[in-house]
């Protein structure tokens, strides 16, 4: 029977041995942010939904009917600042997560921030240096495939050496249509994030040059259009890894990796729940957006990282280093695309208190 009471006491109370839930305050409540809210309030069992702010104060009215009436502010700084908060959540617009994250580093709350972390490397090294400065890992990085199963799933294999050393990464990532902008230096900075962090991630290695090839594919999208993108990288450990960045594919949204290692190789399934069978046809259903796909790693994601708060334990998806090398190499990548040459990336020296991990 005590064993029984001990259990019940640890699910309720977390890893910390208190019932204190986390605050948590979202800012930003578009389409990304509204996830990570519902997800607050839905599934994340040791964290409170306590604030939200958005320009759009009617869209954050509306969304707080729907998730318990948390607080509503006017401006970030100020919920970043309340005593009503203990973290952040950070899904507004790319030019301002540096900022917001610097704020949060300042106040000492723990902050998990939407891709990029900022809109240029030496935006990011800002944030470094204000991590560095507080001594401790304060902001994380919200890539999400670290949390999605079948890319875990990639990653417990290479692990294992089971299939001998990783190789090459390949990867896909297509969109019905670019949402903001289908240029190509936009979509290296704010979506090829994603890639960069997959490959790194799934190799366990470094980028070191990159190549990338664009191309505009149709006539009806502007001149500077480059919505087709092949991105090349020579990786550290003697691995290669390439992506295929397709933002207008028209037919719905798709995410997938392989990596070719000595002895064979891994690739993550596809996401294949349904098969209809219909009008002389037989086939699965792909997802018109990005949310879909991905909500179990969003709320994986979100729980790890509330637990790692909550705990005081590092966070185990992604770190201000990981944000700053994802923006490095993708300006790196801009370059090489406007200027048709393979072009090599520089980084600082890793700071110690990011070595503790393997990518």
């Amino acid at each position: 029977m005590d064993g029984e009471i001990q259990e019940a006491r640890f699910l309720r109370e977390g890893n910390m041995g208190t019932s204190r839930r986390v605050r948590l305050g979202v800012i930003g409540v578009g389409k990304m942010g509204e996830q990570h809210a519902l997800n607050s309030y839905r599934f994340a069992g040791r964290a409170e939904l306590a604030a939200i702010q958005d320009v759009d104060r009617g869209r954050a009215e509306r969304l707080a009917g729907a998730c318990g009436s948390p607080l509503i502010f006017d401006d970030p700084g100020s919920l970043i600042e309340s005593d009503e908060i203990d973290a952040v959540l950070i899904a507004a617009p790319d030019h301002v997560h540096a900022e917001l994250a610097l704020a949060c580093i300042k106040a000492g709350k723990p902050v998990l921030c939407e891709k990029p972390l900022a809109d240029t490397p030496e935006d990011a090294l800002r944030v470094l240096e204000a991590e560095l400065g507080a001594g401790k890992r304060i902001a994380s990085l919200g890539f999400q495939r670290r949390f999605d199963p079948r890319h875990v799933a990639v990653k417990n294999l290479m692990l294992s050496g089971a299939i001998g050393r990783p190789l090459l990464w390949k990867g896909v990532h297509r969109n019905v249509a670019a949402p903001y902008d289908s240029s190509g230096p936009f979509i290296l900075m704010n979506t090829a994030g994603h890639d960069i962090d997959s490959a790194r991630w799934l190799l366990g290695e470094e980028a070191l040059e990159v190549m990338v090839f664009g191309l505009r594919s149709r006539a009806e999208l502007p001149d500077e259009s480059r919505d087709l993108l092949l991105l090349h990288l020579r990786m550290s450990g003697n691995c290669l890894a390439t992506a295929e960045i397709y933002m207008s594919a028209d037919y719905g949204y798709e995410v997938s990796a392989e990596v070719v290692c000595q002895f064979g190789t891994a690739a993550t399934a596809q996401p294949e729940l349904l098969c209809v069978r219909a009008k002389s046809y037989r086939g699965t259903p792909v997802a018109r957006d990005w949310t879909a796909p991905f909500q179990d790693a969003y709320a994986a994601e979100l729980n790890a990282w509330i637990d790692s708060v909550q705990s005081g334990r590092p966070f185990v998806g992604a770190t201000a280093w990981d944000g700053y090398v994802a923006l490095a190499v993708s300006s790196a990548a801009s370059v090489s695309l406007l200027e048709n040459r393979a072009c090599s990336i520089a980084l600082v020296e890793k700071p110690a208190l990011y070595r503790d991990e393997r990518n």
